[in-house]
């Protein structure tokens, strides 16, 4: 047996609209308990619970926020505590809200289009299993701490993406065994939508973009498979002579020079230490990359890791510059409104250059498709107040 605790990620806001989902589930449900010794919870599942014979359309929302049982409402509202947190923390209160209760009908519809046994259908776990799918587009990549007691008790720290594909799979196992009274096809279709809805907004870019988002990780796998598949077809990353001569008359490469040699190791290393997670190395390799060739800018992503990497360093000067030259090398990436208002945040509260702060936080409101982003940077150019006039001739 075991039962998640908590995430690694950390919230950048309060999720105040989680909390009042947590909270209206339990006050329905001590409604529903407390009442339940005059008839009134029999009345509540007979005409609030979604029928799968013939479901009424409020059905769809007011099942969302009623259990059965103590155990039912606790182990939901466990994991909504745990994992919708972040997804409220990245979606703000609205479209969180709006997420979570369409998730809820999308689970109802899909357990109403495959049961026809007319058991009527209570409780959040469709809505929540949509926040758990929302949470693997996010942020696969943190840790869920997994308390569990079977010949020994102990904790451990599992990857999310695999936490929540393990729900999902044992989900689709139940689903075709058949033998309990768990609405597994609603969790299905409600995982289902979470992936695919939270997945468009990222692409669209109607979220925040992170670079440790499944589709930024899709995306660099990618670019590694068009790269393995280029070196396996010949192409070598560090022949800079173009051959025109057969293969058997190639002329000899020409020596490199120490500061290619130099920046051309620093670049690899650079890249390994990215891969190997070990950021540190990464952005000090990256100064003395600078230092070797102020001009040398990496790959985009990587680029981007080292800046944020720096700016987590508190090395405010040297995180400016690496996104200024991420700017000027990459212009039409997907997450310039990001950089925009990371370094007009930088310049503001760090550097004292309120000219260049006003620049990047403008330009950065003008691309911004958060509501939070979007009024963070316009408080910082509030505090930073008008700009001063112009000198007269």
């Amino acid at each position: 047996m075991f039962l998640p605790l908590r995430t690694d990620s950390p919230l950048r806001h309060s999720p105040y609209m989680n909390w009042a989902l947590i909270v209206a589930n339990t006050i329905v449900f001590l409604v529903t308990l407390f009442t339940g010794n005059h008839g009134g919870a029999n009345y509540v599942m007979d005409h609030f619970a979604l029928s799968s014979r013939q479901p009424e359309v409020y059905q769809f929302f007011t099942y969302q926020f009623l259990h059965s049982g103590w155990l039912h409402i606790a182990g939901n509202m466990l994991f909504l505590y745990i994992f919708g947190n972040n997804v409220n923390d990245r979606m703000g209160h609205i479209g969180y809200l709006a997420f979570y209760l369409a998730g809820g009908v999308c689970s109802g519809l899909a357990y109403v289009a495959t049961q026809s046994n007319g058991v009527p259908m209570v409780g959040a776990s469709g809505a929540i299993s949509a926040v758990t799918g929302a949470y693997l587009v996010l942020l696969p990549r943190s840790n869920v701490t997994v308390f569990f007691w079977y010949f020994i008790i102990g904790s451990y720290d599992v990857p999310s993406i695999w936490f929540i594909l393990f729900f999902f799979g044992y989900d689709i196992f139940l689903n075709f065994a058949g033998g309990d009274q768990v609405a597994h096809m609603a969790h299905i279709g409600g995982t289902i939508y979470g992936i695919m809805i939270c997945s468009g907004l990222l692409v669209f870019h109607l979220l925040p973009r992170d670079h440790f988002d499944i589709v930024a990780l899709a995306q660099r796998w990618n670019r590694r498979r068009q790269y393995r598949d280029m070196v396996s077809k010949g192409y070598n990353p560090f022949d800079y002579t173009r051959v025109t001569e057969p293969p058997n008359h190639r002329a000899a490469p020409l020596p490199l020079s120490p500061t290619t040699q130099s920046v051309m190791e620093l670049r690899g290393a650079i890249s390994q230490a990215i891969s190997a997670h070990d950021l540190d190395l990464a952005a000090k390799l990256y100064l003395e990359l600078k230092v070797v060739d102020p001009q040398q800018v990496l790959a985009a992503q990587n680029q981007l890791d080292v800046a944020n990497h720096l700016a987590h360093q508190q090395l405010y000067p040297q995180a400016a510059e690496a996104y200024e030259a991420y700017l000027r090398q990459y212009p039409r990436t997907g997450q310039i409104e990001q950089v925009e208002l990371m370094l007009g945040l930088i310049y503001a509260r760090y550097l004292s250059q309120n000219e260049k702060a006003r620049e990047h936080l403008t330009r950065a409101i003008e691309k911004l498709h958060g509501d939070r982003e979007i009024a963070l940077a316009r408080d910082e150019l509030a505090r930073l107040g008008p700009p001063p006039p112009a000198p007269t001739p």
